[in-house]
This record gives structure tokens, C-alpha cells and sequence, in this order.
């Protein structure tokens, strides 16, 4: 068989949507850089290295598309999520008027709508794609019946719908192949890294905490990691094909601080040349960690700090506090760790003073990049189905307020936001006494007004 894993794109605007990491779902991209589909690429490696097939990825942000490209294949996997999900459909609808090649969703919102969104497709993935996608192809290659292969909705000859039973998830990490990286496509790039050329990987699944605005739970609710030694393995796989910054994409690397202490070892014994970074919660960090990761080649930490007022953290179920997002940041600051915080406005229940306090607090701990996002309820969250529908298109994690603050009101709070932290030459300075590396804190900041790119620029401006 021939298989497609397809990432459509449908405008000027960049998006972060992951397959594999439901948390990604259709997020845009704050600033000029564009992230590859890494959960495709482990996705095609499952496909290639358990059954032999024949495999493409084409991510439509970065490579052109044409869909009368889909003839060639006997299968297009569509990678779809909730802001885009009308084009997905209607995309689905052209290939199946084009051809006989039979069209799968996945992606957190197909999964979560399967039942209305089997109508345009054959074939929905409800769990794990990567799983769920080697036992459907298993089976239609052979000719099997799949009404054994879990985790799938589909459509039979008769148009009529099954829904079969729930997959399981993987449970051991470590018999997943390394991503299919020669498969990705080598525009990847991001201004805020250290080095170049980029790479992901993802060493863990799900995550132990219950965040209410949150759906990496979604396919899942049990953690799962892979072991150190199998994620340096991969991190060295990368390495020795010339990757030179590395991002740990899980929903949040630190959580068991014996593995990442493991890990860091490793890199450092066999002294690898590369950067590393990546994404965390305040209440998992502590000055031990840190200085080994640092001392094993990590930059930089991105930080869902979310709000900074008690009340709000208390109504997301974040288990966090003020203090200690300040603890972290400062520790980060010690030992000269870059920090990114996400701070999360618009909440249900969000109030002018809650929000003041998130502003206030992102001053106070001086991250060296900050990201505020107007909230946008996720399919598969807690709080998702307690607040009202509303058109799909506006799912877009910047122009709909989900709370008693009007659109408009919460959009002008953000761009002053941005505006009043980074349009200061204090700023670009308390950079680089922190990282001592003048030259590269310029050449970003000269790269990001030459781009002007990124909803971080469309707040800023208006």
C-alpha cells in the first residue's frame, strides 16, 4: 500500500496541530517559526518499520500540495483539528470525488467528533494514531475484516457506521520505532532556538496532572515515558544525522526527575554537540535538575504558568501557586536557563483583576520570552462541554472570548501586554546579560520585525 499522512493547510496563518500530542490542536503560531508534524513522523515510522509499506508525509505549511497527488496513494491520512475541521471535510470530499482512495481523520477533534465526522471520510482514529493506523493498514492490506481493530470508527460498503470497540494504548514506549525524521521535510526553523537545523521528539505520553482546560489526557489518562536510555538512543539518532537543537515536545519533560537526571547523564558521558530545551510545569522543577540540565546542554524551559491569580489557578485545577512560579523562574535565572512562560487569559470566571494579576506576575518573573493566549476550549478537556458551541472557525485561540470579558476588551488587553514587555530596550538588554550572547539576543529580534509574522506581531501592531 501507499500511504499519504497529509497536514493540509489552508491559509496564510501557521498552526501547531499534532496528531500524537492532542494538547496541539490547531494552535497558531505566535512569531515567525514553523514546527514540523513530529507526530507523524513517529506515525510513519510505525507504518514503515511494522508493516513495510510505503509511506509520505506532506506537510502542506512548508511544501507545495496539489491534490490530484492523492491519486498515487491508496490511502490519505488527514491530520486535522477543530479551527480548520470545515476544510478537512471539505478536502476529504475532493479527494473522494477525485479518486477511489479511501481518506482517514485523525487528530483530537475528529477523534472526539468521530460519529458526525465519519459522514465525510472512511475511516475516523479515535485512539493513539500510530497504534490504531498498524492494525487498520495491517488489516486492509491482507483483506481482514477490521471489525476487530480497535480504536476506529468507519463507514462499510452500505454507508453504514461502526463503532468498534476502544483501542489500547501503548503501553511500552520503547518498542516504538525513532521517528521516520528522512520523511520531513528540512524547512523546519524557529527563531527563539539556539541552533540549527531544529529537531522534536517525544519521550512520554499523557501527564499525571488534571488541568480543566487541557486534553493531553485525552487518549489516555495513564503517563507514560520511555525509558532514558531508549530516549538517548534517539537523541543521538538525531545528532549523528546533523540535528544541532533539540526540543522535548512532551506535554511536560520534568515530570519524573530520576528519568530526566538519567538522560542528562548520558548526553553528557558521551558529550554530544547539540542544544536542548524544553517544556515543564513550575511544581516539577528543582535546583538539582536544573543545574544537570543545564550542565547537559539545556538553554532554555517553557513554562505553563497559565495565570497569576490564585483564584483562576484554582478554578483550571493547575496545582500551582504564584510562589512557586517565581521560585522556578528564579532558579532558571541562577543558572542561566532561558524561560518562555504561557500565560493563559480569558478563563470562565476570568475578572479585569485576575487579569491584572497574570500581567503583573509575568513583569515581576521577567521570562526572557512571554506568550499570552486568549483561552480556547479544547475537544476532550474537562470544562469543554460545560461552556456553549460556537462556529468551529472561531476556535481559533485569538479572536473569541469564552468568558464574561468581551473579544474585543481581552484582545486589546493582550497586544498592550506585549507591547508594554517587549517594546523596550531594557528588555533586549536584560537578555543578553543573562545569556551573555549579544549577537544572537540581536540578530532575533532583527529577524522578528523583518518577518513580522505570527500572532505575537498581529497583537503588537494593532
Amino acid at each position: 500500500m501507499k500511504i499519504l499522512l497529509l497536514d493540509p493547510s489552508y491559509s496564510q496563518r501557521k498552526l501547531l496541530k499534532d496528531p500524537v500530542l492532542s494538547r496541539c490542536a490547531g494552535v497558531p503560531l505566535k512569531a515567525p517559526y514553523i514546527y514540523p508534524p513530529i507526530g507523524l513522523a513517529y506515525i510513519a515510522s510505525a507504518l514503515r518499520d511494522f508493516l513495510g509499506v510505503d509511506v509520505k508525509i506532506l506537510d502542506a505549511q512548508v511544501d507545495d500540495f496539489d491534490i490530484e497527488m492523492t491519486n498515487e496513494f491508496d490511502l490519505v491520512v488527514i491530520n486535522t483539528s477543530t479551527p480548520t475541521i470545515n476544510n478537512d471535510i471539505r478536502l476529504s470530499q475532493k479527494i473522494k470525488e477525485l479518486s477511489k482512495t479511501r481518506v482517514v481523520f485523525i487528530g483530537l477533534h475528529s477523534a472526539y467528533f468521530h460519529e458526525e465526522l465519519i459522514e465525510f471520510c472512511d475511516f475516523v482514529v479515535r485512539g493513539e494514531p500510530d497504534a490504531v493506523l498498524v492494525d487498520l493498514v495491517g488489516c486492509l492490506e491482507k483483506g481482514q475484516d477490521i471489525k476487530g481493530v480497535r480504536g476506529i470508527t468507519w463507514k462499510d460498503k452500505n454507508n453504514k457506521i461502526h463503532v468498534n470497540e476502544d483501542g489500547k494504548p501503548v503501553e511500552n514506549l520503547d518498542s516504538l520505532p525513532f521517528q521516520a525524521i528522512d520523511l520531513l521535510s528540512k524547512k523546519y526553523f524557529d527563531i527563539i532556538a539556539k541552533r540549527k537545523p531544529i529537531a522534536f521528539t517525544i519521550t512520554s505520553r499523557s501527564c499525571p496532572f488534571q488541568c480543566k482546560f487541557c486534553s493531553a489526557g485525552f487518549y489516555s489518562k495513564k503517563y507514560r515515558y520511555r525509558s532514558a536510555k531508549h530516549v538517548f538512543e534517539e537523541v543521538k539518532f538525531l545528532v549523528d544525522r546533523g540535528f544541532k537543537d533539540l526540543t522535548f515536545f512532551d506535554d511536560s519533560f520534568t515530570v519524573n526527575k530520576k528519568r530526566v537526571i538519567e538522560i542528562c547523564n548520558l548526553i553528557q558521558k558521551e558529550r554530544l554537540d547539540f542544544a536542548w530545551r524544553c517544556l515543564s510545569r513550575v511544581d516539577t522543577v528543582d535546583k538539582e535538575m536544573l543545574r544537570k540540565m543545564g550542565d547537559s546542554g539545556c538553554y532554555q524551559i517553557q513554562f505553563g504558568v497559565e495565570s497569576g491569580d490564585p483564584r483562576m489557578l484554582n478554578l483550571m485545577k493547575k496545582g500551582t501557586t504564584p510562589r512557586q512560579v517565581k521560585e522556578a523562574f528564579k532558579l532558571c535565572d541562577d543558572l542561566k536557563i532561558e524561560t518562555v512562560g504561557f500565560f493563559m487569559l480569558g478563563y470562565p470566571g476570568e475578572t479585569q483583576e485576575s487579569i491584572k494579576n497574570t500581567v503583573r506576575l509575568a513583569n515581576e518573573i521577567k521570562p526572557d520570552f512571554v506568550s499570552f493566549n486568549l483561552f480556547t476550549p479544547l475537544p476532550g478537556s474537562e470544562i469543554f462541554d460545560s461552556l456553549p458551541r460556537k462556529e468551529w472557525e472561531k476556535y481559533d485561540f485569538t479572536s473569541t472570548s469564552f468568558c464574561d470579558i468581551p473579544s474585543g476588551e481581552i484582545a486589546g488587553i493582550i497586544g498592550k501586554a506585549y507591547r508594554d514587555y517587549y517594546l523596550k530596550l531594557s528588555y533586549i538588554w536584560r537578555r543578553i546579560r543573562k545569556t551573555e550572547e549579544p549577537f544572537r539576543i540581536i540578530k532575533q529580534n532583527v529577524k522578528f520585525w523583518m518577518k513580522r509574522s505570527g500572532v505575537l506581531w498581529d497583537f503588537i501592531k494593532s
